[in-house]
């Protein structure tokens, strides 16, 4: 026989009675085979055209599901036949059925049952042991996602949390964004479990970004260029750059990851998301184990409270909400504490104690506000109620906390640290407010937010770090010639009977201190050598006031300011009166 005359109509008889072929014939079979090569003598058998159109979808004459497996469907591309009739060049009949590599990819036993005419196991459909009618024959009307994706694997897969719908957010590559499967990208069912999600890459990234690009994660973890870290990490930016400086490390924070969600390794990638503010396992120090016992993620709002970093800070913080995690909204100052922090003092070094601001006795507000001089005296800075000439320095955040403010969020001066949205008043007789004087639109004395640098912002510490700088620049509106200050800390009007500490400098009536010599002991919340206290808090000073030396008060962390207290001596605290 002329192999080449053969047509499709007589190979298919041959082949599907494969006990009437002789020697003979089946030598030309084979001869046709080599001849043809297999592809298009499998195409003759199966009734297909060769050429251009068997590169095309395939069409297979034979019946039952053979046409949802050789032709383009919603789910995946045509399959080669050696899928399911491995090897395909020496077909006993269409009824052998022997798996290829793709059905048993992941693990998987395929098996086929020939009486039922029912495949199990297969990892094209998802793997699962219910068995799959031979008989089923796929659609190209597309059902909803929810029916048409869970005929494998579920939508989504039981592993997913059950929001988890937006499959394109880490399968990237084989979903299209509005759901339906990336057929001419190739990735779905083809024995790879293909992540792309977030940034990509290795790692955590590779599942679902590090962080998710979702609601405020990057707000909470924004280091770039990282794609893995640990699930139970409760780290902070400063566990991660121990050695780096607050200006030289990144200018974002880093919450590890059980931070808020669980310090048990078991519960990642167990199917849900689970989000656990408190766990009494939370490590010792950490800013987990500062949160409430209390502590909940309420999914319906998307907001937390009991958490430690949106709190006072105190030692037993006043813990206050949240925005909405997807809300978009960033928080200033006051989104945690008050700005200054305005709660109620326990008293000299207790755990509760205040001395940011607080009310006298005498209904007078005191604290650490605006400028020199201090308590029972208006501010001199920007000649608040002194009259032309007086001024004095802003006193700000900065001053007793340099390491956690930004150095460059400053104002004209670019030198002073700028947060004027601060509101000193409680009702007293001050009641002073930034904005007074610090509006919208004015050039000389704008209004602006705080910021802070990361590092040591939110670690489960109150830093306390004196202004150390040792030099003041240039600034137009600083007092004129024979007054001008040369330090950062000054106040015009100073007297030199005053108990002022070594390192004080005058020009003319202006006095100058630095607070790099000053320090705080944590422990008993105790100030020491603090320029802007003269005597108070100071273990050296110039006794040159000519009655004698002014013994050094302590200079304690909520001392309350008593003007009534019989032998308070509230003035001798600072200086002899």
């Amino acid at each position: 026989m002329n192999p080449a005359k053969w047509d499709g109509t007589l190979l298919r008889s041959l082949f599907r009675t494969p006990a009437r072929l002789g020697g003979s014939e089946m030598a030309s079979l084979k001869m046709t085979r080599a001849i043809l090569g297999c592809a298009t003598t499998l195409a003759l058998v199966c009734g297909l055209t060769t050429g251009s159109a068997f590169a095309a979808n395939m069409t297979i004459t034979q019946g039952a599901a053979h046409a949802s497996h050789t032709q383009d469907s919603r789910a995946h591309g045509k399959l080669s036949c050696a899928e399911c009739h491995a090897p395909v060049c020496a077909p006993t009949g269409s009824r052998n059925v022997v798996f290829g590599a793709l059905a048993a990819a992941g693990g998987a036993a395929p098996a086929w049952n020939a009486t039922a005419r029912t495949c199990s196991n297969v990892y094209c459909h998802g793997s699962g042991p219910a068995p799959v009618a031979w008989t089923y024959v796929y659609t190209p009307v597309a059902p909803a996602l929810a029916v048409e994706c869970a005929m494998c694997h579920g939508y989504p897969p039981s592993s997913h949390d059950a929001s988890s719908t937006s499959c394109n957010g880490c399968h990237s590559g084989t979903v299209n964004t509005d759901g339906t499967i990336d057929i001419a990208g190739g990735k779905h069912i083809n024995g790879t479990l293909e992540f792309s999600g977030g940034t990509g890459g290795a790692g955590c990234a590779s599942c679902h970004g590090f962080p998710p690009a979702t609601g405020a994660h990057v707000a909470h973890f924004g280091l770039p260029g990282v794609t893995a870290g640990s699930y139970v990490d409760t780290g902070t930016l400063e566990d991660r750059y121990p050695a780096e400086t607050p200006t030289s490390a990144p200018a974002v924070y880093a919450f590890g990851c059980a931070t808020c969600h669980s310090v048990d390794g078991s519960k990642h990638r167990n199917g849900s998301v689970d989000v656990n503010l408190y766990e009494a396992a939370a490590p010792a120090g950490s800013i987990k184990a500062r949160n409430a016992s209390t502590a909940t993620y309420s999914r319906a709002t998307g907001t937390c409270s009991g958490v430690y970093c949106h709190s006072s800070g105190q030692a037993s913080p006043t813990f206050v909400g949240t925005p909405g995690w997807n809300s978009g909204t960033h928080l200033g100052c006051t989104g945690c504490h008050a700005n200054p922090p305005a709660y109620a003092s326990g008293g000299a070094g207790a755990a509760t104690a205040n001395s940011h601001l607080n009310m006298a006795d005498d209904g007078y507000e005191y604290g650490h506000f605006l400028g020199l001089p201090g308590p029972w005296h208006t501010s001199k800075h920007g000649g608040n109620g002194y009259g032309v000439g007086e001024d004095a320095a802003a006193m700000t955040c900065q001053t007793c906390h340099y390491d956690t403010t930004d150095p460059a969020n400053t104002g004209p001066s670019g030198f002073y640290y700028l947060d004027t949205t601060g509101n000193y008043d409680l009702g007293g007789w001050l009641g002073a407010r930034c904005d007074s004087c610090h509006t919208v639109g004015n050039a000389v004395a704008p209004r602006q937010g705080g910021k802070v640098l990361p590092l040591r912002h939110v670690n489960g510490r109150r830093d306390v770090d004196f202004d150390v700088r040792t030099s003041l620049p240039a600034i137009s509106w600083l007092p004129g010639a024979g007054n001008v200050p040369t330090l950062p800390m000054w106040m015009t009007g100073a007297s030199p009977t005053n108990p002022w500490a070594p390192n004080a400098s005058f020009s003319g009536t202006t006095a100058s201190v630095i607070l790099g010599r000053a320090s705080y002991e944590p422990a008993t919340k105790t100030c020491t050598n603090v320029g802007c206290h003269l005597a108070q808090g100071n273990t050296s000073f110039v006794p040159d006031v000519p009655t004698g030396t002014v013994p050094a008060v302590p200079l304690v962390w909520g001392d309350p300011l008593l003007y009534f207290a019989p032998g308070s001596e509230l003035c001798n605290k600072c200086h002899q009166m």
